[in-house]
This record gives structure tokens, sequence and C-alpha cells, in this order.
């Protein structure tokens, strides 16, 4: 069974919903994130990156926006796929799966944003179709929804619990071994 590093949706949005003041959890998240992106390219394990963009012009999403462009610290590496979706889920709009397939990856440790939109949407599809999700709960990210008063970390810990009650195992980036 081969594992692999999914990154979702890292891209300068994310940095500037923070910078804007937009509760966000947890704090840690992004450096969680580079930690665990740095166990897998060290041991040579495949690292594979999504993103979401838009089709509508004008959108902050649509590929000419900067904000649709991935943060400076999660650009991909030479060897490292890139697939672009306009869905929620990686699997949706992409060739993901046959990408997997092919490579004969049958684990997926997912990192990302945003937890409650499209590290959910890609981890429930990914376990319905049958591969192995794991989630670091600490390095992914979760945003507030202000009209509906939820706060960030609130969102955070009802994803990953359904998550971790039947579509994925949800670790900490310490407890993660990538051997």
């Amino acid at each position: 069974m081969s594992k692999a590093l999914l990154i979702i949706d890292m891209q300068n949005f994310v940095k500037e919903r923070i910078q804007q003041g937009v509760d966000h959890f947890p704090p840690t998240g992004i450096e969680n994130m580079a930690s665990v992106i740095e166990q897998f390219r060290a041991s040579g394990r495949p690292v594979i990156h999504v993103r979401h963009q838009t089709p509508e012009q004008g959108s902050p999403l649509h590929h000419s926006s900067p904000a649709s462009q991935p943060l400076e610290s999660f650009e991909e590496r030479p060897g490292e796929p890139v697939f672009i979706k306009h869905t929620s889920s990686a699997f949706s709009s992409t060739g993901l799966l046959a990408h997997l397939r092919e490579a004969a990856i049958s684990e997926i440790v997912v990192i990302g944003a945003v937890a409650g939109f499209c590290v959910n949407s890609t981890v429930r599809m990914g376990a319905d179709l049958g591969l192995k999700m794991t989630v670091i709960n600490d390095a992914v990210l979760s945003f507030e929804l202000e009209k509906s008063q939820l706060s960030a970390k609130a969102i955070h810990d009802v994803t990953l619990a359904l998550l971790g009650a039947g579509f994925a195992q949800v670790i900490a980036t310490e407890e993660l071994n990538v051997h």
C-alpha cells in the first residue's frame, strides 16, 4: 500500500482571509502543514497538490487572480503533480483518482484548507472510492462562518469528528508516521 500526501487549496486566499482578521483554527495550522510536507519530501513519498479555481472572470479564485495562486511555501517542486479543481471534492473535476490508481497509491494523508468544505468533500469521496484516508487534524484550517455565528474552532471540531466517525483516521502532526 503506497502512501501520498494531498495538499488541498493552500492558495493566497487563505493568507488573505487570515490577514483580514477572519477567525481561523488551528492557529499553528500552516506551520504544521509545512512540517508534514517536509516529512513527506524527506521520505521520498509522493506529494500531490490540489488547487481550486473557478471559471468565472472576476472571481477571487479565477486562475488570473493573485488569490488563486499557491501560497509561497506551498508551491510544487519538480515531479509533484498539481490538479486544478472546479468543485469542492478534489476527485469530482480532476484526474486525481486515475493518477492515484496509475501510481498504485491507496493511502492518502490530507492537509490544507478549508476543513468544512473542500477537505471534507475530498476525504468523504476518497473514502467512498475505497481509499484509506488520514486527516492531520492540526494541519487543516477552518474559518468562521460569521453569518451562522459558528467559530472556526467549532466548525473544525465538528468536521473532524464527523470525518473520524467513519471516513478517515484523524491524527495530530506529531502522530504522523510517513514510513
